[in-house]
């Protein structure tokens, strides 16, 4: 049985294979369920619960921008909770078990209400998901940040979480149809082939996330200060003034600003690709549940493939430099498709290559480049705030998909998109088929290059960041300091 020692901030930490594994494995319990939401949420409801598609993209956009909402919230909470198991991994450990049962609850049909009563319910249900989800999701990428704060270890933890999220996608994307179809030819409804994959990805939810909360024991960084447990109005007005507080503060940083900007614009971008790509294997290119699976299986691997290259890359030179040459290049790339006779069988390897060429430095480098803020953070206003800092860029993260998805909704229903409930096969109009090509190619280009320009900005290279550290441990041990070589970031 491994031994767990105390985790002493502010030091360089070498991380051990157990944690990094037990951390990754965690990365499971938020991507299969995000994964499968943004792919397949609003296709479910559209072709499956008989939703019109302008009223499922907006219970979309309702129930991430709440998520979005209580981002800073529970990173504030979390930031400032003061328990003997820690103040982090208990609001895991908490959210793990609810947010694993509305995921199931979230693809459940109930066919006797009527349209608008549907809308009501999957609009209440989503919302109580991204809630649990958030409260086990903000500490989870919060205790990233606390476990070890050298810069290319954060890289290596990444990476590691990298693979559990590539894993998850590859599972929550390209299982879904195959499973569909397989309780559907034993004789059940296609809602009764939906509801089975949400169990089944529920229960990986909830195992992944155990699996973390123990593996990770120790790895935390004590609270600053207890929180009242008083909640009265006095007490509850302070919490949210000195939420909004820190969003401003650390909204004033520049690495914030460009790294935040980059994050929604990328956010949307990745929205729009993954939320309208089943939509064209299915209509555009006539795919069928099995086709549009093994799409899927390719789509997954191809992440998984390009994970060792950024890691290569993001070690050898600058993390902030590939991450936006990687964006530009994949974002023109996809962009390109729309002038070139796309979508065609013998084209769709090399467009998905191109798109996940931007999806896997996102997914593994920004969380990476993230953490590094904390430490500026720390350095200029004398604050560990790693709640808040990765609530706000998840904030930002969840208001750019939210949108997104919202203009998948509204812009398939501008285009004639029919809706059904899932037992009869449909042939979308040219112009529906001409929107779901846009939504692939152009409009998720134009978000993703408009990422990549904001994050040539972030300036928290390598060599300022070793320099900030010294001077913040100087500073900290009441030693002279000097700040020239970052004074960038200042």
């Amino acid at each position: 049985m491994h031994k767990h020692h105390p985790f002493t901030p502010h030091l360089t930490n070498k991380l051990s294979l157990h944690v990094k594994l037990g951390y990754a494995i965690g990365q499971m319990a938020d991507s299969v369920a995000y994964n499968f939401f943004y792919v397949f949420y609003l296709f479910f409801l559209t072709n499956v619960a008989n939703i019109p598609p302008a009223q499922a993209g907006t219970i979309v956009l309702i129930a991430v921008v709440w998520d979005a909402v209580a981002d800073p919230l529970v990173g504030q909470f979390s930031d400032n909770i003061s328990l003997h198991w820690g103040r982090r991994r208990p609001l895991m450990l908490a959210a793990i078990l609810p947010y694993s049962l509305l995921l199931l609850l979230l693809y459940t049909d109930i066919p006797a209400l009527s349209i608008n009563q549907k809308t009501i319910y999957f609009t209440i249900i989503a919302i109580l998901f991204w809630s649990t989800y958030k409260i086990y999701v903000i500490p989870f990428y919060t205790l990233g940040a606390e476990m070890t704060n050298d810069f290319d270890e954060r890289t290596s933890v990444r990476v590691w979480a990298g693979y559990a999220l590539n894993i998850a996608v590859l599972i929550s994307s390209s299982a879904p149809p195959l499973i569909v179809k397989w309780i559907v030819n034993a004789g059940y409804s296609v809602s009764s082939g939906w509801h089975g994959v949400s169990l089944i990805f529920a229960v990986v939810t909830l195992g992944s996330g155990l699996t973390c909360w123990y593996l990770t024991r120790g790895y935390e960084l004590p609270a600053q200060k207890k929180t009242s447990s008083a909640l009265n109005p006095i007490h509850l007005l302070a919490f949210f003034k000195a939420v909004i507080c820190n969003m401003k503060e650390i909204g004033r940083l520049s690495s914030s600003k460009f790294l935040g900007a980059s994050v929604f614009f990328w956010s949307a971008a990745y929205a729009l690709s993954t939320g309208a790509l089943y939509y064209l294997f299915l209509n555009n290119l006539a795919y069928s549940e099995k086709d549009a699976a093994i799409a899927f299986l390719i789509f997954s691997l191809l992440a998984l493939a390009w994970l060792p290259v950024v890691n290569y890359t993001a070690q050898k030179f600058d993390k902030k430099n590939v991450y936006y040459l990687s964006m530009l290049i994949s974002s023109i790339g996809t962009g390109i498709f729309f002038f070139s006779g796309f979508p065609s069988p013998s084209m769709l390897l090399l467009y998905l290559i191109l798109l996940q060429l931007g999806n896997s430095y996102f997914w593994t480098i920004y969380y990476a480049m993230m953490y590094d803020i904390c430490e500026l953070d720390d350095f200029i206003n004398s604050k560990r705030r790693e709640g808040a800092i990765t609530s706000l860029m998840s904030f930002l993260q969840k208001f750019g998909s939210a949108l997104a998805i919202w203009f998948i909704g509204l812009y398939l229903a501008q285009h004639g998109y029919i809706s059904s409930s899932g037992q009869q096969q449909i042939i979308q109009p040219p112009q529906a088929q001409y929107a779901i090509l846009e939504l692939n190619t152009w409009i998720h280009a134009l978000a993703g290059i408009l990422a990549a320009f904001f994050a040539i900005g972030y300036p928290l290279t390598r060599s300022r960041y070793q320099a900030l550290l010294s001077a913040l441990n100087a500073k900290k041990a009441c030693k002279p300091h000097n700040s020239s070589d970052f004074k960038q970031l200042l």
